[in-house]
């Protein structure tokens, strides 16, 4: 069985205590493939070199990473990215994700300054998606209707930048040359019964 890890991220618990966690409908989403999941937890606040090294044999018994939403990048988050790029393990970056694949790779982010980006609904905004794109070729379309809920948004990368909003902002990442090396802005895993978050899963879980 093919095994996925998942980054845990920061929460608050309902008594303010700190907790590592995988939202419920990321584990959700994967819980409809035949895929083992290993939870991935990060002391964030502990030396981010030795932490690198404490987790690196727990990713390397996975056949793919997803880097789920957050609120906040860490240091060791662009290691994590980076040796991902170099082993060509399949990895699938969700909002907060996205961004640090941009970032590992000479990217740049700043506050989008508006509430635009950031709402409940489950279609808020379109997008536009270069046809010469690996993000093209699996979705097979070049727009789409994108959720959206951040506030902040990557304005360089050095990865292909292959779908933007009409306000510009920079929607998915990718580098076509990987197995699987994709990030996205908005949350798939949030639109359930949606054909096309269903194209991007299925891609990522057949890269493995």
């Amino acid at each position: 069985m093919k095994r996925v890890g998942v980054v845990l991220r920061e929460y608050k618990s309902s008594s303010n205590k700190n907790l590592l966690a995988i939202r419920n409908d990321v584990l959700t989403y994967l819980r409809k493939y035949d895929i083992e999941i290993i939870c991935i937890p990060v002391a964030f606040n502990q030396n981010q070199d030795m932490e690198f090294k404490r987790i690196l044999s727990l990713i390397n018994t996975c056949d793919g990473i997803l880097l789920p939403g957050g609120t906040k990048v860490h240091e060791i988050d662009l290691k994590i990215a980076k040796y991902l790029y170099e082993q060509d393990i399949p990895t699938f970056g969700i909002c907060l994700g996205m961004q640090i694949l941009s970032l590992a790779f000479q990217g740049t982010i700043k506050p989008i300054g508006n509430k635009t980006h950031q709402s409940d609904e489950s279609y808020v905004h379109k997008i536009e998606i270069k046809k010469n794109s690996r993000l093209y070729e699996i979705l097979k379309t070049s727009s789409l209707i994108v959720n959206s809920r951040h506030d902040e948004h990557i304005t360089t990368t050095n990865l292909d930048i292959v779908a933007t909003a009409s306000d510009k902002i920079i929607e998915a990442v990718e580098d076509k040359n990987k197995k699987f090396f994709i990030g996205v802005e908005w949350h798939p895993e949030s639109l359930e019964e949606d054909s096309n978050s269903k194209k991007l899963f299925d891609a990522f879980i057949d890269s493995l």
